[in-house]
């Protein structure tokens, strides 16, 4: 894999935080929900952003 630049990795350092703190929120959101439907939807879309955090980190290597 070709080395990144400082530009590159700091763009991604910004996206994994950003993942994260969806992923914090989509967590809180879903465990205050008392509708299961959309519980679980905040559940999926969580688990969709914790993909997009787990591949950026791929880039981290």
């Amino acid at each position: 894999m070709a080395q990144l630049t400082e530009k590159e990795l700091t763009a991604i350092e910004d996206e994994l935080a950003g993942e994260q703190a969806l992923i914090a929120k989509l967590k809180t959101y879903s465990q205050m929900c008392t509708d299961q439907q959309l519980k679980q939807e905040c559940d999926c879309v969580a688990q969709k952003h914790q993909g997009h955090f787990n591949r950026l980190m791929e880039f981290l290597g």
